[in-house]
């Protein structure tokens, strides 16, 4: 693979981290919504062990962490989980700044346009570390439905970001990539 760098004059690194905050948060509410037809838990498979439904990698992640995991809000007669919501686009925000600003030093980041990068989230993530935290069952045992929705979710989730990243820096520059300067 080639490995390399983009030219140290041209790169804009303070907005690229700006881009990657809002790649990041619009990024989030897409993989939130992938979630609506692929929803990757299965009510059936119980986690953590002795719990009596299937939690979310988030709110297992706070309790392990002592942190608050039960804060909620009311939308629309709706009780929603606010210290889950706060993980998951914290995850996707600081993922896609890393992207972003990755990508203004190491163009070949944006393969597959993200979804190459997509992938290698969901392993180093979803596959690798998850696990190996407690944070969702052993491979094994997680679910084929689980295991589909998380790999597509996560290569829509870094697709968008990327044509996020893509469209921000196009319309503030004139420039998409730093490689086109």
């Amino acid at each position: 693979m080639n490995l390399t760098l983009s030219n140290p004059r041209k790169r804009r690194v303070g907005l690229s981290v700006l881009i990657g905050l809002l790649s990041g948060l619009i990024g989030g509410f897409t993989k939130w919504g992938w979630e609506i037809p692929f929803p990757p838990r299965d009510p059936g498979t119980f986690w953590p062990p002795g719990a009596d439904e299937r939690v979310t990698p988030p709110k297992v992640f706070l309790d392990m962490l002592g942190l608050p995991s039960d804060w909620s809000y009311v939308f629309s007669g709706m009780d929603l989980p606010l210290s889950v919501f706060i993980v998951h686009m914290g995850f996707s925000v600081v993922v896609a700044l890393v992207y972003c600003v990755a990508a203004e030093f190491w163009p070949k980041i944006k393969m597959g346009c993200g979804t190459v990068f997509g992938i290698v989230s969901n392993t180093g993530g979803h596959i690798i570390v998850m696990p190996l935290m407690g944070l969702v069952p052993p491979l094994l045992d997680i679910p084929f439905d689980e295991q589909f929705s998380e790999f597509f979710g996560h290569i829509w989730w870094m697709f968008t970001v990327e044509m996020s990243r893509h469209y921000l820096r196009h319309k503030i520059t004139g420039y998409a990539a730093v490689e086109d300067e």
